[in-house]
């Protein structure tokens, strides 16, 4: 029989070193340790809600339930695997300090011998104490007290301040933390504290007025002061944040990382994140404000190895409103990407068919406007056309809208949206099968991420692989944690790549795009914008999807809430090439390499329209 260790039931936390693409140091992320809080000072009524939730039985059990182990093995029966994990409070603690995160029969045999001897060795109170001390609350917060400071600003000196909302929220997120995320799935959280009440409710430990009352209530998140991690420099803020939001995606466990002590390998870029950092926290790449503004203009910027998908930079928002792990418009935003939208819905698809090339003719309508059914789209300026027709070349150079809808139409609605949804953007919501997604009206929207992963695709011969801040993990005895495998997703053929690449490459040389010009290196890409109304004159969005053969970039601008008077003006579609423009030229060696595709030139109109 196993015997526990008792002294790994005080965890010494150790500093994590985190290493730039090349190997080097770039930052420490500081021990974040445990502050142990008695459980006399931990309020009842989340102690109540902890053990309504996870083992309505704790305090007459003796560390394992017969009936749960009975559930678990005709789950593991009925589906011939052994995912059922510990169901009462005394085997996560086992699990937690002790065993490493897998389901085999020798670990559920450990668990289960290792909270027996728990359960002989302390007293119920001591048990429930140590769990609310070493339990993963998400967000890097270990045992309850930064638990508490992470999502509503109390110390354990005020934790009497916590309300009923609070704790059954709190209560929920150890099943599942990344999932049950407040800050990053509100609504999930939601649902998991209320179903939390419910139990409480059910066990009597509060009455049905209090549940219904907590389960109307938000979630009362009160993020502390905004400040930064010591010994992380400023410009890696968001960067080191991302981090932290992907380990808690990868299988490391969550005693492995509250430890601390291990080497984290990232693609992260010193050069190009130090470039990134300044062009999104320079006033210059930005509009001036609508005189009727009271908010500040906000920014981000990733920018992708498109051949390893290694993200090299990212910045989520400007400095004067950064929070320590508070939102990320680089990674969290959902916001309509405009006509950066169509290389991935309609031209890239066409160009697919085989039935279309950069001198095709493309319906513009006689007075650039074209109708299908009740929907009718103009084009953003009047321009000359050849019997009504464009050539294909010229209507993605100068971003015309009529002949984008018009080729969503011609090669099919559903044909387009399985192109864009295998460079990685989520088109399944039933509100995006119509021809407005042509112009970037989709449901939910994306982030800079997402976009600039999606234009990798473009970059790489067709062949997209997963954007990922994180290469490997080692852990302080050596043992490599993680080590991340590249799963190539097929977007296009090669030809349709180089076809689209000589396209977007024009953009850059004879299109609205010319802003993303940088001396000495080539330029492929293609802006966006989005009127607030149609009848605004003003824009919510500007965006940018750029490249060089070695790196692709997005960048977005916009308010944290539009509305008429906090909205950008328009016209202002040439400042994100100019913030890609700024970062280039700041953060890549002076000369870079070449696309090798033939120019995409030609006539404005087509040779023959149909």
């Amino acid at each position: 029989m196993p015997r526990i260790d008792l002294s790994k039931l005080d965890v010494v936390s150790l500093p994590t070193k985190v290493y730039d693409r090349y190997g080097h140091l770039a930052f420490i992320i500081p021990a974040t340790g445990i502050t142990n809080v008695p459980l006399s000072e931990i309020p009842k009524t989340l102690q109540q809600a902890l053990i309504a939730t996870e083992d309505a039985g704790f305090y007459q059990n003796h560390g394992f339930s017969l009936r749960g182990y009975a559930r678990a093995a005709l789950h593991d029966l009925f589906h011939l695997n052994t995912g059922q994990g510990a169901s009462t409070i005394t085997q996560q603690l086992a699990k937690i300090v002790y065993l490493k995160d897998n389901h085999s029969i020798k670990y559920k045999l450990e668990e289960l011998l290792f909270a027996l001897q728990i359960s002989n060795k302390f007293t119920k109170n001591q048990i429930l104490d140590m769990y609310f001390n070493h339990v993963f609350f998400g967000n890097n917060a270990t045992g309850i007290a930064q638990a508490a400071y992470n999502y509503f600003d109390l110390k354990p000196s005020t934790m009497e301040r916590m309300t009923l909302p609070q704790a059954a929220l709190l209560a929920g997120l150890p099943q599942a933390p990344s999932y049950y995320d407040p800050i990053v799935n509100p609504q999930i959280a939601i649902a998991r504290r209320n179903e939390v009440l419910q139990r409480m409710e059910t066990q009597k430990y509060i009455t049905y007025s209090q549940m219904v009352t907590a389960q109307a209530a938000p979630l009362e998140l009160h993020a502390p002061p905004a400040s930064t991690s010591s010994g992380v420099p400023v410009a890696y803020d968001y960067y080191r944040d991302y981090i932290d939001q992907e380990l808690s995606q990868l299988p490391i466990s969550a005693s492995q990382l509250t430890q601390g002590g291990l080497q984290i390998y990232t693609s992260l870029n010193p050069k190009l994140q130090d470039a990134t950092y300044q062009g999104v926290n320079n006033p210059s790449n930005y509009p001036t404000p609508l005189s009727t503004a009271t908010e500040k203009i906000e920014g981000a910027a990733v920018f992708v190895n498109p051949h390893t998908g290694g993200i090299q930079a990212l910045v989520g928002g400007t400095q004067n409103q950064y929070t320590f792990r508070g939102f990320d418009y680089a990674t969290s935003t959902q916001r309509s990407p405009g006509s950066a939208m169509k290389p991935l819905i309609a031209y890239g698809p066409a160009i697919a068919t085989g039935n279309w090339n950069a001198g095709s003719a493309l319906n513009d309508g006689i007075h650039n406007q074209l109708s299908f059914g009740t929907y009718t789209v103009s084009d953003w300026e009047n321009h000359p056309t050849f019997r009504g027709y464009v050539s294909l070349r010229w209507a993605l150079a100068e971003s015309w809208n009529a002949p984008a809808v018009w080729l969503l139409q011609q090669i099919g609605i559903q044909q387009g949206i399985n192109f864009a949804q295998n460079a990685g953007i989520d088109l399944s919501n039933p509100a995006n099968q119509n021809l407005t997604i042509a112009l970037g009206n989709i449901v939910p929207g994306i982030s800079p991420l997402q976009l600039a992963d999606a234009y990798a695709a473009f970059d790489n011969n067709g062949t997209r692989i997963p954007a990922h801040a994180i290469d490997r993990i080692v852990a302080s005895d050596g043992t490599v944690l993680y080590q991340f495998q590249a799963t190539p997703i097929t977007v296009m053929s090669p030809s349709t790549a180089s076809q689209m690449v000589a396209l977007l490459r024009n953009n850059v040389t004879n299109g609205i795009v010319a802003g993303a010009s940088v001396p000495g290196h080539e330029v492929a890409g293609k802006t966006g914008s989005v009127a607030y109304t149609n009848t605004s004159h003003t824009d919510s969005d500007l965006w940018v999807a750029a490249f060089t053969p070695n790196i692709v970039g997005a960048v977005w601008e916009g308010y944290p809430v539009t509305t008429l008077a906090n909205s950008l003006p328009q016209w202002s579609s040439s400042y994100p090439p100019k913030m890609f423009a700024n970062i280039i030229s700041n953060g890549l060696p002076p000369t870079g390499a070449t696309f090798n595709v033939s120019p995409a030139t030609g006539s404005d109109f087509p040779a023959q329209i149909p």
